[in-house]
């Protein structure tokens, strides 16, 4: 009996389920790029480090995940479906990216040592809050649609 489901379980096509494992796969990649550039961001605006090598890190943290989401979508219709009506052109994507560009910004570095403790911690706050939101919409988006759909294979499927 044991041996027979072991069977099975090896068995499964998973033509049909691959690019919902691959596109899984790079929502969670991209959650850990997204997450540890929140932390970045969060850091350089707490001291105002925007020294090259900060800034190259924050840059390729950024990229990575756009690219991770995008190779998402391009290889799973669910996911590109999910990602497009939660993710792209959300108000929350907007404000991202203003505030990514901004830390990018030539100017970013007078502009925080000119700012006040308080209006620095603002400015933390301000950058944190949607990248949050962006990176638990994302890992929300897997856990929830993404991975359910990968695990429901029926008896048809072996």
């Amino acid at each position: 009996m044991c041996l027979c489901v072991q069977e099975e379980s090896t068995n499964i096509n998973v033509r049909n389920y691959w690019p919902s494992v691959v596109a899984s796969g790079a929502m969670l990649l991209a959650t850990d790029a997204i997450s540890r550039e929140r932390t970045l961001g969060s850091y350089i605006l707490s001291v105002c480090d925007f020294s090259t090598s900060q800034l190259s890190l924050f840059a390729y943290l950024q990229g990575s995940s756009d690219l991770l989401l995008k190779f998402a979508s391009t290889y799973d219709a669910r996911a590109s479906q999910l990602l497009d009506q939660y993710i792209y052109s959300t108000p929350t994507q907007r404000n991202l990216t203003t505030l990514r560009h901004m830390i990018l910004d030539d100017g970013a570095s007078e502009r925080c040592y000119n700012m006040t403790d308080q209006e620095r911690t603002r400015m933390i706050v301000t950058w944190a809050d949607p990248i949050t939101v962006y990176v638990l919409t994302v890992d929300e988006l897997r856990s929830k649609y993404i991975i359910p759909y990968i695990l429901q294979v029926s008896h048809g499927d072996i």
